[in-house]
């Protein structure tokens, strides 16, 4: 008998009530090391704050560079909460203009920007199911599905606002409505949960040795990961040319980058991202597992037969629990592995998404409140309402953002590196070329 049949056999005598205990303890730890990892996923965040603080003031003038710099930005701090609260401070400090009109029109395609940029997490998480075909498919299409719906969306608004401001003009003639509610804070539970043991981290990693260590077992680590999959894959007669070529042009890639920039293998912002995704991988791994075996007959039935039964309720769903947690990334990234395991379909978790964007904008919403500056709220308001257009456009026409995102699933599936192509032309080297261009 093999040791995982002995494992089996050993986990099937323990009491099923003890089990289930167990079961659920483990999931909850898990849990916590994904919302910890996804936190810390934004350690250049310091870094990219101060670029995109450059770049905005000045790029911004232009609709399209001012989409580019809000895509890059949020792609590099992952948290579109981030960028658009950045944006909204700049507003009412002034950093956009005196001209309350001319700075909400300025920052609007920024806002647009965040949208898609938050989105590339979702992306991140599915490559976690790399290693089964189907699996990633489904996980792929899932995550790529908000992708699409936030690029289609700016395709078609992003010429009328750019042509007549019609966000802008809504929105400050709404100001009126929120200009007294200021004053209004809100701490959000996920990061008073989380944060203390991502400072505790980022403390740990701070010192030279120890994020030097991290730094050289992540990688180890995951190449040691990638010829495992190599292995097995050769073994069972599947396509690996793609991995030998990650494999070669990846360690040759690592190798003149620590060449030239050798104080990155002491860098404690690289150790804490490198841990971040190691301990993203592995949280997405121990959940999928965990779900296949304990509880994923009583899940799948709780899933589709209450709280994603319809479209409202996974509508609300993903509002609610975006509006509490403030990071669209984290409840957007969360339910990916479920689709990967097989556990919601693409049309289940589009709605959810769609919440998801009306509930990222509340932290922005907060934010501009707090500062009382109707041009800061009127940016805010244009968020939501940018998101409530692409809702009563696409959720009708439905149907493509899907069928997108699932041909390009099919493509990915097959041949995995197109789904790195696809992160890297959309997040970082179009909005990148297209702001150089322009400088």
């Amino acid at each position: 008998m093999t040791n995982s049949g002995t494992w089996t056999g050993m986990w099937n005598r323990v009491p099923r009530g003890v089990r289930s205990a167990l079961s659920l303890v483990t999931f909850l730890a898990v849990l916590d090391v994904f919302f910890v990892s996804i936190g810390l996923l934004s350690a250049f965040k310091a870094a990219g704050k101060g670029y995109g603080h450059e770049l905005i003031l000045e790029m911004a003038t232009n609709p399209l560079i001012g989409l580019m710099v809000g895509i890059l930005v949020t792609s590099i701090i992952q948290s579109s909460s981030s960028t658009t609260t950045l944006v909204v401070g700049l507003v009412a400090g002034g950093a956009l203009g005196d001209n309350v009109d001319s700075a909400v029109r300025i920052a609007i395609p920024i806002i647009m920007g965040a949208n898609i940029g938050t989105s590339v997490t979702n992306i991140l998480v599915s490559f976690g199911h790399i290693g089964d075909r189907r699996e990633f498919e489904r996980a792929f299409s899932s995550a790529t599905v908000h992708d699409f719906f936030n690029l289609l969306s700016v395709i078609v608004l992003l010429p009328l606002q750019a042509t007549t401001n019609f966000l802008g003009k809504l929105s400050l003639a709404s100001v009126e409505l929120f200009t007294e509610a200021g004053g209004l804070s809100f701490s959000s539970p996920f990061k008073l949960f989380v944060k203390p043991q991502q400072h505790a981290i980022k403390g740990l990693v701070a010192h030279e040795s120890v994020a030097t260590f991290i730094v050289a077992a992540v990688l180890i680590a995951g190449a040691s990961h990638l010829l495992i999959v190599l292995g097995r894959r050769s073994a069972s007669g599947q396509q690996t040319g793609w991995l030998r070529l990650l494999l070669v042009f990846g360690g040759a890639g690592l190798a003149a980058v620590f060449s030239v920039y050798p104080v990155l293998l002491h860098s404690s912002e690289l150790a804490t991202f490198v841990l971040a995704l190691a301990g993203l991988f592995g949280s997405l791994y121990g959940m999928v597992r965990i779900m296949r075996t304990a509880v994923l007959s009583r899940v799948e039935r709780l899933f589709h037969d209450y709280i994603f039964r319809t479209a409202l309720r996974a509508f609300v769903l993903g509002l609610l629990l975006t509006a509490l947690v403030q990071s669209s990334s984290v409840t957007t990234s969360l339910i990916v592995p479920l689709a990967g395991a097989g556990l919601l379909t693409i049309h289940q978790v589009f709605p959810y998404t769609l919440g998801a964007n009306v509930g990222t904008t509340v932290t922005a919403m907060l934010a501009a409140l707090s500062l009382g500056e109707p041009a800061a709220i009127a940016v805010a308001t244009a968020h939501l309402l940018f998101n409530i257009c692409g809702i009563a456009i696409f959720y009708p026409l439905r149907a493509i953002p899907k069928f997108l995102s699932t041909r390009l699933a099919r493509l990915a599936a097959a041949w995995p590196p197109a789904a790195v192509i696809f992160v890297i032309v959309v997040f970082f080297l179009t909005p990148m070329a297209l702001i150089a261009i322009t400088r």
